[in-house]
This record gives structure tokens, C-alpha cells and sequence, in this order.
């Protein structure tokens, strides 16, 4: 069955599509060389003691989960008469300092002393947290704004991250086999840092903010957390990303572990080359065929599909590579597992249906508070990731810091587990919340139509023409419509 929308096309100008786009780089630059350095950096180069390690994912768990609501109501209350801005205000002046605290996650304050390694892990990494958050949270909102088109919204965040992958991409490669407590890699992080402080600012002036938004209902706190906590579509929603984050955490994170098994499988092979190119190359095609399918599937029934594809491969996968003899099968079952996970160019674009039923309900955007609390009922994946890893690692004998050489046997099934069995278990439960996901098929259709509607009003309210009031069941929508 064909699935349709009724909302207008709301193509984004050349001039904000850029502008979006280039938010990717310093995301690529600043957001993933951290989480693909900072556990190698602490964990493996520092040798953190590991009861160390994890009460400062327990600390960095609990701090990323508060910034994240707080950061979207400072967003959503913002003075928009004062400022003229609720998103691109902080984007730009907070770009910068978010880019000096990446800069000190990297120089460590001592080199032996593990109580001082330990408050430089906790601090740095909540600082970058919380910069991190305020800036991204609003550029991911920024989209949700400025088209409410499903298709352009995925177009855009794909190109966005194919922009920024291509800025990113040779900077992976160049840094992956790089010890992070080295004088080079500290040399090229500041290189990041400027180059991402650049593209930031870019963003802030080269996106716009819709003006008919402007003058949406400030709610306070309370009001907008009990609103996301109605919202079945949100709730569900969040159970799926709480398991993406944590899918997450224990992706790139951990290439540095995932490169021993590999050059045990196949050594003499460009492993890091071939390992990137699988991930980006074949994860981006991946993502076409998604977005190719998503007019006549729906989201919610590709992420099915694939989703269990992926599953059941990645298990297929792990029982293959348990047999020495058949172990040098894993990149082909990584082309195929990497492939079937093309879902996710859907995971941000879907996350804002919540945001678009919340408004045609109550009258007013709330994309800096849905947002937050998102983060604040997911981003404890990105912590638990690493829990689970330290103790897989630990309790298979994994040696911190140790070359392949010195690893035992146990330690590389250790590592097959952490890549392969524990992610395909983790993928399973999320697709168990996407069944129950309500938004879509006729239901999605008539959320539109209505939201369609009331954007229309809203535009028509600027120039003081009267339309008729949208039909609509939200608790405060008549009254906000009524207004107009």
C-alpha cells in the first residue's frame, strides 16, 4: 500500500539547506571524534582504573540527561522580542565555546595519578556535554522548523551527513590508528576546533527562523514535560532511541577494540580504509534505498523490515566468525549487516512527528523542549553503552592498552560479543517499540492535514487575514485559533 501525505511541500531555500548542512561538520568534527576518541583516550591510553571508568559514566550519564530538557526550555522561553531569535541566538555564540571545551577533553592535567585523571575524565567530558547539547539540540530543531515536509526533512539530514562525511571522513581515517594522548593528535584537534568554529557560525547566519512561530505560546517547565510525557507517539518513540544511543556507544567508540579482532581475522589488509568505507559508503546506500522506499512503505514499516534484516544477520554473523576456519566472513556480513541499517537516516526526521502532532494538538512548537526530554530519556544510552562494554571486556580478559599480541583468545570473543551479540539484542528490543509506534499510515495523514492548516492560519495572523478556525480535538488548539 502506497503511503500519502497531505502537507505541502515546504522545499528549504539553496541558502538554508547550506546553512543546515554545514551544522554536520563541526557535528562530525567535534561530536563523533569524541565519541570515537575519548574512551580509547581514558579507558586504553590513560589506563583509567575501571571502577573509575564507570562512576564517570554514572556522573557523565546523569549530567547529559538534565542539560538536554533544560537546554530546550532556555531554547523555547528564549525572549524573542529581545533577540529575535530562539535557536540561532545560542547556535551562534555557543559554537565557539563548545569547540574550546572539545580542545580540553585532550590535555591531561596528570599522566599517573588516577584521581586527578579521574576529575579531568568527569569534568571535560560534562562540560563538552553540555556545550554539545545547547548547540545541536537547536540545530536539530532548526529543521524541524523550517520545513514540515517528511520527504524534504529526510533529504536534508541526508545530505547533511553525507556533507559533513565528506569533511569528516578523511579525518577519521587519519586519526583512527592515532594515540589521542599524543602531540599530533592534539595539533590536528585544534584544527578541528577552528575549522568547526567556522561552520557553526555559517549556520547561525546562513538559517532562518520561520516567523510565524515567533509568536507561538511560552509554556512553562512543567507544562511542556507533562506534554511530552501525554504524548504516546513521543514515549514510545523514546524507547527506540534509548536503545539507538546505546547501539551507538558501543559503535565507533570501540573501534579501537573492533581493529584487534579484525587484524587477528585478516592481518596485512587497509583494515581502517576498508572498515570506513563499509560504514560510510555502504551504510549511505543504505540509506538511499531507505529513503527510496519510504513513499510506498511508510518509515515505521522500513524500520521493520530492515531492522529484523539486521537482527537476524548480525546473529547469523556472530554464530559464523565463533568457527576459526569462517572468521574471515565477518566484512562481508558487515556489508550486509551495515546495509540493512540504512534505516537510520529516519531516526531524527521520525523523532519530530512527535513534535508536529504536539502542535497541531496545542497551537504552539515546542521543538527545544520535545527534544531535551528526549535526550533526557535516551542519552543514558550513551553511558550504559560503555557500562556494558567495560564489563564484557573486563570479564572476557581484555588486557587495557594491550597490542593484539598480548590479548588472549578470550578477549577477542569478548570483542566478537560487545560488536555483534549485544547490538543485535539491543536492535531487537528497539524494534519492538517501533511496532507499537502509533503515527502512521491514515493517522499520520490526518495529523498533517491539520498541522496544514494551522500553519496557514498562522501565516495568515502575520498579515491579518482571517481564516477559518482548523478543526482540531487538542485540548487548548480552538482557543489558540480562536485568538487568531
Amino acid at each position: 500500500m502506497r503511503v500519502t501525505t497531505v502537507m505541502q511541500s515546504e522545499k528549504l531555500s539553496r541558502k538554508n539547506l547550506w546553512g543546515y548542512a554545514f551544522g554536520a561538520i563541526p557535528t562530525g568534527l567535534l561530536g563523533f571524534v569524541f565519541s570515537f576518541k575519548y574512551i580509547e583516550f581514558f579507558f586504553d591510553d590513560m589506563a583509567l582504573l575501571p571502577s573509575f571508568f564507570i562512576a564517570g559514566q554514572i556522573i557523565y550519564m546523569t549530567v547529559n540527561s538534565l542539560n538536554d530538557p533544560l537546554s530546550g526550555q532556555l531554547s523555547d522561553r528564549t525572549d524573542r522580542d529581545k533577540w529575535r531569535s530562539r535557536r540561532l541566538i545560542y547556535i551562534k555564540y555557543g559554537g565557539p565555546i563548545w569547540a574550546l571545551t572539545f580542545l580540553l577533553v585532550w590535555f591531561p592535567w596528570s599522566l599517573t595519578n588516577q584521581v586527578i585523571i579521574f576529575i579531568h575524565y568527569v569534568v571535560t567530558i560534562c562540560l563538552f556535554d553540555t556545550m554539545y547539547t545547547l548547540v545541536i539540540l537547536l540545530w536539530l530543531a532548526l529543521l524541524a522548523e523550517m520545513t514540515m515536509d517528511i520527504d524534504e526533512r529526510n533529504k536534508t539530514q541526508f545530505f547533511a551527513t553525507v556533507l559533513g562525511t565528506m569533511v569528516t571522513l578523511p579525518a577519521f581515517i587519519a586519526i583512527a590508528s592515532m594515540p589521542p594522548n599524543s602531540d599530533g593528535f592534539r595539533m590536528i584537534m585544534l584544527v578541528f576546533a577552528a575549522v568547526s568554529t567556522v561552520f557553526i557560525l555559517l549556520t547561525a547566519f546562513m538559517c532562518e527562523e520561520k516567523p510565524e512561530f515567533q509568536h507561538d505560546e511560552v509554556y512553562s517547565l512543567k507544562e511542556s514535560i507533562v506534554a511530552t510525557f501525554k504524548s504516546r507517539t513521543f514515549l514510545v518513540y523514546a524507547g527506540f532511541y534509548l536503545c539507538q544511543n546505546l547501539l551507538g556507544s558501543l559503535g565507533l567508540s570501540y573501534f579501537f577494540v573492533y581493529l584487534l579482532l579484525l587484524e587477528s581475522i585478516t592481518p596485512g589488509l587497509d583494515i581502517i580504509l576498508l572498515f570506513f568505507a563499509i560504514y560510510f559508503i555502504v551504510g549511505y546506500l543504505g540509506n538511499i534505498i531507505a529513503m527510496r522506499l519510504r513513499p510506498k512503505w511508510g518509515m515505521r514499516r522500513i524500520m521493520l523490515r530492515f531492522g529484523s534484516v539486521r537482527v537476524i544477520g548480525s546473529l547469523i554473523l556472530f554464530a559464523i566468525i565463533l568457527v576459526p576456519n569462517l572468521e574471515w566472513l565477518i566484512w562481508y556480513g558487515l556489508i550486509f549487516v551495515t546495509l540493512a541499517s540504512g534505516y537510520g537516516v529516519f531516526h531524527i526526521p521520525m523523532q519530530y512527528l512527535a513534535i508536529d502532532e504536539d502542535e497541531a494538538l496545542y497551537g504552539s512548537r515546542r521543538e527545544g523542549m520535545f527534544i531535551g526530554v528526549m535526550a533526557l530519556l535516551t542519552r543514558p544510552g550513551t553511558s550504559l553503552g560503555p557500562i556494558i562494554a567495560t564489563f564484557v571486556l573486563t570479564t572476557f580478559g581484555y588486557i587495557q592498552g594491550g597490542a593484539l599480541a598480548v590479548q588472549p583468545e578470550s578477549a577477542l570473543l569478548g570483542i566478537k560479543v560487545l560488536w555483534l551479540l549485544v547490538p543485535a539484542l539491543v536492535a531487537a528490543l528497539s524494534l519492538v517499540f517501533i511496532y507499537f509506534y502509533p503515527l502512521h499510515g491514515e493517522k499520520l495523514a490526518e495529523m498533517q492535514e491539520k498541522l496544514s492548516e494551522l500553519h496557514e492560519k498562522k501565516r495568515a495572523a502575520l498579515t491579518g487575514v482571517r481564516l477559518p478556525d482548523v478543526d482540531s480535538t487538542g485540548p487548548s488548539a480552538g482557543s489558540f485559533n480562536d485568538s487568531l
